[in-house]
């Protein structure tokens, strides 16, 4: 046993040796990176790419009913959320992951939608349709699997993000052809996001749903100054973010308001991001905001999805 193992390591040595020398000096890096960590976390970018991509395909998730009216059409409302969530499970099915991370993921949130669907088709539609009345969800149960889900996708949604930072740190050439200051803003804004609304599951806080105190919110207002971005876009966003601040916490709010100037960043169909003149209240500032990162957004996982799938068709 111990000569076919030796056999065995002698021949792959071998095999590795005559590659260096035959293979283009391009392909070498590529041959080289299997040997080592970066060949996993490129899979892991690329997951991740996948995995927001997907998100775009899927419907409607079932949602927790905001009241149980004991009717006919109501019914057949949950039916069809069923039915959509069916779809959904069948789509996230389709994702192949070379991850470890993203098996992970996918399977949680199957499940999670498996289980929704499951105590919606015996609480509500079977209760209703032979008891003519509906039956007690567990909704706190089924909520804990939802935030599993999201508390594993943001822990390594933050992983992904730093190690995009790190190819730009070191000049590679997987974001060569990306801006690297815009780049650089969005995965700055994205970490600190992440950081200031973080997902714990709630058996480790059960106090993670509470609102905000004012400490909280002043030191989220700490994590917004210490950010201080290079490009226009992210300028913009984040003196909308800082408007935002003073609307939602007025009484702790110890800076001068700040007055955004609406940049020209058209979309595809050539419509702009347009700031009225009068001051908007949250939710106004909140669709700005989102409207203007998911137009940056949409320009660079493009780019990084043309630049980590260049060498092949996954």
């Amino acid at each position: 046993m111990k000569k076919i193992v030796l056999v065995v390591v002698c021949l792959v040595t071998l095999a590795y040796g005559v590659f260096h020398f035959i293979m283009p000096e391009k392909t070498t890096p590529r041959l080289n990176q299997f040997f080592s960590q970066q060949i996993k976390d490129v899979q892991l970018i690329q997951d991740w790419l996948k995995y927001r991509q997907q998100q775009q395909l899927l419907l409607v998730d079932v949602i927790q009913p905001v009241s149980q009216k004991p009717a006919g059409p109501y019914v057949e409302y949950i039916k069809q959320r069923i039915e959509f969530n069916q779809q959904n499970i069948q789509r996230l099915k389709l994702s192949h992951y070379r991850s470890k991370a993203f098996k992970e993921i996918q399977q949680l949130e199957i499940h999670a939608l498996q289980q929704w669907n499951s105590v919606h088709q015996s609480n509500i539609v079977d209760a209703f349709e032979q008891q003519q009345r509906f039956l007690e969800l567990p909704i706190t149960e089924l909520e804990q699997l939802d935030t599993e889900a999201r508390y594993v996708l943001q822990q390594k949604e933050m992983s992904v993000l730093q190690r995009l930072q790190q190819l730009i740190q070191q000049d590679s050439d997987y974001v060569a052809d990306i801006d690297h200051s815009l780049l650089g803003d969005w995965l700055d804004y994205h970490l600190m996001q992440h950081e200031i609304h973080p997902i714990i599951v709630e058996w480790q806080s059960p106090s993670s749903t509470a609102p905000r105190s004012r400490s909280e919110a002043f030191q989220d207002l700490q994590l917004y100054k210490s950010f201080y971005p290079n490009t226009d876009e992210y300028k913009y966003i984040m003196a909308l973010s800082t408007q935002l601040w003073h609307v939602e916490y007025p009484a702790s709010s110890n800076l001068v308001t700040a007055n955004p100037r609406p940049i020209s960043y058209a979309d595809q169909s050539g419509e702009e991001t347009i700031v009225p003149e009068d001051a908007p209240k949250a939710e106004k500032l909140k669709q700005l905001i989102k409207l203007q990162d998911d137009k940056v957004s949409d320009l660079l996982l493009g780019q990084l999805r043309q630049a980590f799938f260049k060498d092949n068709k996954n």
